[in-house]
């Protein structure tokens, strides 16, 4: 059974140039790392924290002389080969290749994808990359950004030099929010909407602080124009200056009907004519070329909306490929399905039974990992063009406005001209015309209250719907954040049911462990205690420690919801002066635990005293290390 995000080492290879320093394979379970002291044990354990994203500052002089680490694994049960540079240079980055070691490294440089140890925002960090394979969520931190790998290994990994009393790696720069952050990760009891909603509602804040300024600027504005503005009060003011006007062109038209009666045409007004003519031909051919223009990018928008809802299927379709595969298997056909005569079925299953076509089924299988971030770019990349396209059609709608409006103004002048006016009874025509403009001028200036009525409503609606979405928001997040009580207890009282029972189990060296009732941890505090009790001999206190690691996974093990990958490292079982027989008892109390869970996981241990009944291939990796024959063979 598997539960997932699952995360397993099936193969560690470690380079010097073209020489192999390691070159070992790992399995399912327990794995015992085995050798005498200072004989590269802890180096091997440090290169798989690395060659999975984790960043190390206290390098060794031996692993230093390497220059690469390869590690294959498997990410809920799809295999990809990691690939990092060793340096001690901090944020070196990480190439992926879709599928098992041996063919990672006869593939071309374009079959890898390289990802940074940090996001930019154009290019994704290997820590995403991951995180996406294991269907692990994007965790948002207020002092650190977003949760990397780097970060989730270090409650996976149980190292020699940090102090032994703590819960997580070392690093010098850790803040208890972070931590926090992590711990419930990881436990499954953060919920990464509860921050985005958090994030949310703070650019709420900020659109309604400036939505309410906009408010009060326009609200100022009219209250200075000294009437009561409203959208039905200018509708009347309209109206009343429509009449008018309309009254004044029919006089205007009424004597320069009687003009023209007297005189023939004006070659100047004819003139005018040809020019508002030519204005108003010239603005309909830009507001043709701005429609064309709008139905492009619309449907261009319809398109690549299509295309994203594509895209996201299959990237969804991926993720669940692996297990519909593992749980359909091979189809075989009983009959032919062309002629129905029974069909001979062959033991060879690197061939289609039916048509003979090779095939390799786990060479597929392996390719889903590329093709997983390979859709995951073009998605983004689909996504940030459509918003692009959204803001061009948003200006295109906007010049197509304004077109209309000098449209309408130039078709206006046009119809007038048109009317051919004459010489005659020019004082008369022109106060007629002087007092038109005015009314035009009138009825511009009421078109522009309107627009500002109509911004100050619109506002209005707006400042109504972020409060509305501010409140459901605060309303859901207290709903999530007591989902979050509710899964935070049952997590860590799993947690410290294991971790009391493997106390329990040690040898009689520490009496508050055989009585241990209660087993208290705080990620944040960085602390672990037994009944309130922190004070422990060294020995006892490596144990502790080694037995909250444990514990973490067993918790993991047996709880769907938690988000640990159910692996980790542990290379403090002899810490602190541990006498061997007590070390070789925890040893057999985690191989028992480890044969007892039904779920896939893997716990990978260094020692210098295994118990001599756990030396033996089912547990071991490679062969013991001395301090002549040491583990990294360094050329």
């Amino acid at each position: 059974m598997r539960l997932d995000p699952s995360l397993q080492v099936n193969r560690l290879l470690i380079e010097r140039d073209s020489h192999t320093a390691y070159d070992e394979t790992f399995h399912p379970g327990l794995n015992i790392i085995r050798g005498e002291n200072s004989s590269g044990k802890s180096t091997i354990l440090n290169f798989l924290f690395y060659a999975l994203g984790g960043e190390l500052s206290d390098w060794s002089e031996t692993a230093l002389l390497c220059t690469r680490v390869t590690l294959e694994a498997s990410l809920n049960g799809n295999v990809a080969t990691l690939s990092r540079p060793v340096s001690d240079l901090p944020n070196q980055h990480m190439d992926i290749f879709g599928g098992p070691l041996e063919e990672a490294l006869k593939a071309p440089r374009s079959e890898w994808s390289r990802y940074s140890y940090r996001r930019a925002q154009s290019k994704e960090s290997f820590s995403q990359a991951l995180f996406r394979l294991l269907k692990m969520p994007e965790v948002g931190n207020d002092v650190s950004g977003n949760i990397t790998m780097h970060q989730v290994l270090r409650l996976l990994y149980a190292d020699q030099l940090s102090p032994v009393e703590h819960i997580f790696k070392f690093e010098p720069f850790d803040p208890p929010t972070l931590r926090e952050a992590i711990g419930r990760l990881v436990c499954g009891a953060y919920d990464n909407t509860l921050y985005e909603n958090e994030l949310r509602i703070r650019e709420l804040d900020k659109q309604f602080n400036a939505v309410s300024a906009e408010l009060r600027s326009l609200l100022a504005v009219l209250g200075r124009a000294g009437e009561a503005m409203t959208l039905e009060w200018i509708a009347a003011q309209r109206r009343v200056l429509e009449d008018r006007r309309s009254a004044l062109r029919t006089e205007v038209e009424e004597t320069e009907r009687q003009l023209y009666s007297a005189q023939s045409g004006d070659e100047l007004t004819l003139k005018a004519q040809q020019r508002v003519y030519a204005e108003v031909q010239s603005l309909q051919q830009e507001l043709g070329r701005l429609e064309e223009k709008r139905d492009s990018i619309a449907l261009a928008m319809s398109d690549s909306a299509a295309f994203i809802s594509g895209l996201e299927q299959k990237l969804e379709a991926l993720n669940d490929s692996g297990s519909v595969a593992d749980y359909v298997g091979e189809i075989r056909f009983q009959t032919c399905p062309s002629c129905l005569a029974p069909l001979q079925n062959g033991a060879d299953h690197k061939t289609c039974h039916l048509c003979k076509t090779p095939f390799d089924g786990e060479r597929a299988k392996s390719r889903i990992v590329s093709l997983i971030n390979d859709t995951a770019l073009q998605l983004r990349q689909s996504r940030s063009l459509q918003t692009q396209r959204t803001a061009n059609a948003a200006e295109v709608e906007a010049r197509m406005a304004a077109m209309e409006e000098a449209w309408r103004a130039s078709s206006v002048r046009l119809n007038d001209a048109r009317k051919l006016p004459s010489t005659e009874l020019q004082d008369s025509l022109r106060e007629l015309h002087r007092q038109s403009g005015y009314l035009d001028r009138e009825i511009e200036d009421l078109e522009k209250k309107a627009a500002i009525v109509q911004l100050v409503d619109q506002l209005s609606s707006k400042k109504s719907e972020i409060a509305s979405e501010i409140t459901r928001l605060k309303v859901d997040n207290e709903a999530r954040k007591a989902e979050q009580a509710k899964r935070v207890s049952t997590a860590y009282t799993a947690i410290s049911n294991e971790v009391r029972d493997l106390l329990h189990k040690d040898l009689r060296r520490q009496d508050s462990f055989e009585k241990a009732a209660a087993i208290q941890f705080d990620f944040g505090a960085n602390s672990i205690t037994v009944d309130g009790k922190s004070y422990f001999s060294a020995s006892s206190r490596a144990i502790l420690k080694t037995s909250f690691f444990v514990g973490l996974l067993a918790a993991a093990t047996k709880n769907s919801f938690f988000r640990h990958p159910r692996f980790c490292i542990v290379d403090t079982i002899e810490d602190k002066g541990m006498e061997p027989i007590r070390s070789q008892n925890f040893q057999r109390l985690i191989a028992q635990l480890s044969a007892s869970t039904p779920a896939q996981h893997q716990i990978i241990i260094a020692t210098a005293m295994i118990a001599p009944d756990l030396d033996e291939p089912k547990y071991t990796v490679g062969k013991a290390s001395t301090r002549d024959d040491r583990a990294l063979k360094i050329a």
